[in-house]
């Protein structure tokens, strides 16, 4: 009965309100990069970060006006043009990333170019430094004390099939040969003795230390472009490594590398999926996009909790927050329909009959009153649903407003916000 009355209370909930777009900005450029939410400048009011196709850093208030951006424009002979996509010579293809990397008590920008160019900037916009790597830059680059010596490290994936660790001045300290292209962003395990996970183009997943030796690797079967997600899934001192492959796969491995298990979808998991308690049971679900068209929440046991259905690739990282108010966190997430999808976060109880209201009928004249299957099932659930003007690269939340940021590859960026009339 508990089973009933939950079913019936889950078809009867109702969410009010819509989402509505505050603002728009049109950076008139192509964007192929999620944008950042980060208080820069130490105001205490947040700014909107992303750069564009052209090589443009963009950074706006929170009302879409310009504070300021950066033009990454770099001289290229005509020998190393031969080899490069003319095109998008300058692109910024990942969010920067904002962190006090020298320990002035001011927060750097930096971010990386398909020229293969890693830029500091201070919160003005400045030039702190820039260093030149190997091949294109496609990966966030990560911002980690890997030492503990107060002396922040940039690492950053690169297209010569190395893994670079500069330190806060830009210089090289290693590079580790990952035997083909890096397009992943780094993560870190450990915190208090550090690794470095990270994603390559043969499909390995490799864990290395802070000296740049490989700790384990596993192999898939495919790219692996995702960032890898690290959490405690059961609520205990066990780390996990969550990360997707283009072989159409979400891997969960142990702090080891070790297989727990691995979940398969019809379509390539390009971007990084997100851990969060959906249901108040103090264990991590895992809720990520596939190429198959799809949003999955799984438990953490590796079982579907639902999943839904969108018109084209899901290939962002989904958002857990409570964006209207109540109490409640609703997933966030875009798809290349051009479309932003909230849904509810337990998802929706679905009937597929009443019990106790017929039978199973097998025949004329033959029928049985023992059922044996549920009655029905969890499945996802819309809330609410806002178009954009293009594919969705990628959207951000700021906690202020409760608003989400969505960048298009057209190059438009809308800010939206939950409404309740």
């Amino acid at each position: 009965m508990s089973k009933i009355t939950f079913a019936f209370k889950r078809l009867t909930k109702k969410r009010v309100g819509r989402l509505d777009k505050k603002w728009d900005f049109d950076a008139q450029s192509a964007i192929s990069s999620a944008p950042l939410v980060a208080d820069i400048d130490g105001d205490n009011k947040k700014e909107i970060i992303f750069g564009t196709k052209k090589g443009r850093l963009y950074v706006l208030d929170m009302s879409a006006g310009i504070k300021w951006f950066y033009d990454s424009v770099e001289k290229v002979d005509e020998v190393e043009l031969m080899f490069l996509d003319v095109e998008n010579v300058g692109s910024i293809e990942a969010p920067p990333n904002v962190g006090d990397i020298n320990g002035d008590g001011k927060h750097e920008v930096v971010f990386g170019t398909e020229l293969g160019m890693v830029y500091v900037l201070d919160d003005k916009g400045k030039l702190v430094w820039k260093y030149k790597a190997g091949g294109p830059i496609r990966g966030q680059i990560l911002l980690y004390d890997l030492y503990g010596d107060d002396d922040v490290k940039v690492i950053f994936g690169c297209g010569d099939k190395k893994l670079y660790v500069l330190n806060s001045k830009g210089k090289l300290v290693w590079k580790f040969d990952a035997g083909s292209p890096v397009q992943s962003t780094p993560g870190i395990l450990h915190k208090d003795e550090p690794k470095i996970i990270f994603g390559a183009d043969n499909g390995s997943i490799f864990c290395i230390n802070k000296k740049g030796d490989t700790v384990w690797k596993y192999k898939t079967k495919d790219k692996v472009f995702a960032q890898p997600s690290v959490g405690k899934l059961f609520n205990d001192d066990r780390l996990f490594v969550v990360i997707g492959s283009s072989d159409h796969y979400l891997y969960v491995l142990d702090d080891a590398g070790e297989l727990l298990w691995n979940y398969k979808t019809q379509g390539a998991i390009l971007a990084k999926a997100c851990l969060a308690d959906l249901n108040n049971d103090k264990k991590l679900e895992i809720v990520f996009g596939s190429c198959d068209n799809n949003v999955y929440a799984l438990t953490p046991y590796g079982d579907k909790l639902w999943s839904y259905e969108t018109d084209f690739w899901v290939a962002s990282e989904p958002i857990v927050e409570d964006i209207d108010g109540d109490g409640k966190k609703e997933v966030v997430i875009g798809s290349y329909d051009h479309n932003v999808y909230v849904l509810d976060s337990e998802g929706s109880y679905v009937l597929d009959y009443v019990p106790g209201l017929s039978g199973v009928m097998h025949q004329a004249g033959h029928y049985t009153d023992i059922i044996t299957q549920e009655p029905g099932k969890v499945a996802g659930k819309k809330i609410w649903q806002f178009r954009t003007d293009g594919v969705i690269v990628g959207c951000a939340y700021i906690p202020d407003d409760k608003s989400i940021v969505v960048s298009t590859k057209p190059g438009k960026v809308d800010d939206v916000v939950h409404r309740k009339e």
